[in-house]
């Protein structure tokens, strides 16, 4: 049986056609992505104020800031957030975070989900009975070396949830003044116990003042202790701003759930970052806290601040 040789000068044609095909689909693609950059409005200033503060909201474990967008590609945008664990120790160096919205409303962030670890623990059993009282948790305190300086991040529960008058009392009988370093817990997580249901379980919402990059937060003044109320109008105000087409699932959050709590008002709990641990441990007299739970702890073992 004989047996034909390919025709190499043929096989050299169709390979070089199939080639030239292949990279004129590509410039085509990236022309009409170009294109469409510049007709059509990509908004990524909400991008930033929907997306970017949604993943602060839905990730108290992680110090999210700098974000910045980026052209994408084929009717994609990227928003790009830097983070790290918030831990209570040293840096452990930053991360990048991409949140992908497409043209047609899906978004896009699989490593933005929610919190993890020891963190999320904290947060997730922050509306169940207490696993943990008062007492076991100044056993545990007391139990750490008392000659070194500690800090702590710590979710601080309330025995009722706290209106912003209560919660501004609270923090003037312990000398709290917000900031960066107190988170406000809005909702606790919430997981629908129903098998038949089809709705997927939701993050605690979780605002603190830098939560809008100062895209909301320039318009409001901070008051120290008070700093409660104007935090929540700011918290309301970008609720406000929301859309219920707003894809929010990439970080387990619900527009409902959101405009719940945002309307309701009231203080579950509180996030307290890099605070002495021996201040922490003031918070268990207060008959108003119903238990602490420790995230993490970290030793300043040259005695400095």
């Amino acid at each position: 049986m004989n047996v034909r040789e390919p025709d190499w000068a043929y096989v050299a044609l169709s390979l070089a056609k199939v080639l030239a095909v292949t990279a004129a689909l590509y410039l085509a693609f990236s022309a009409t992505d170009r294109v469409l950059w510049l007709f059509v409005d990509y908004d990524d200033e909400r991008t930033a104020l929907v997306y970017g503060t949604a993943a602060r909201v839905a990730n108290p474990d992680k110090r999210l800031v700098d974000g910045h967008g980026d052209a994408g590609w084929l009717l994609n945008t990227t928003y790009t957030l830097k983070g790290e664990p918030r831990g209570a120790g040293a840096s452990e160096g930053w991360k990048e975070y991409e949140i992908v919205p497409s043209l047609f409303g899906a978004v896009r962030a699989p490593s933005l989900a929610g919190p993890s670890g020891s963190f999320s623990y904290a947060i997730s059993v922050l509306e169940a009975d207490p696993e943990i009282v008062p007492a076991d948790v100044r056993k545990s305190i007391d139990a750490l070396p008392q000659t070194l300086d500690a800090v702590a991040v710590a979710v601080v529960q309330f025995v009722q949830p706290m209106t912003s008058e209560r919660l501004i009392a609270f923090n003037r009988t312990h000398k709290i003044c917000g900031g960066r370093d107190v988170s406000y817990v809005y909702a606790p997580p919430w997981f629908e116990y129903d098998d038949s249901s089809n709705d997927p379980p939701l993050n605690a919402v979780v605002w603190n003042r830098d939560m809008t990059e100062g895209l909301i937060q320039g318009e409001l003044n901070y008051q120290c202790e008070a700093e409660p109320e104007p935090a929540l109008a700011e918290f309301r105000k970008w609720v406000g701003q929301l859309d219920e087409g707003d894809d929010l699932s990439a970080f387990m959050l619900d527009y409902r759930w959101l405009d719940r709590a945002a309307g309701e008002g009231l203080v579950h709990g509180l996030v307290v970052d890099r605070w002495k641990l021996a201040d922490v441990r003031k918070l268990l007299d207060d008959p108003e806290v119903r238990t602490v739970r420790l995230a993490d702890v970290a030793f300043d073992i040259d005695g400095d601040e």
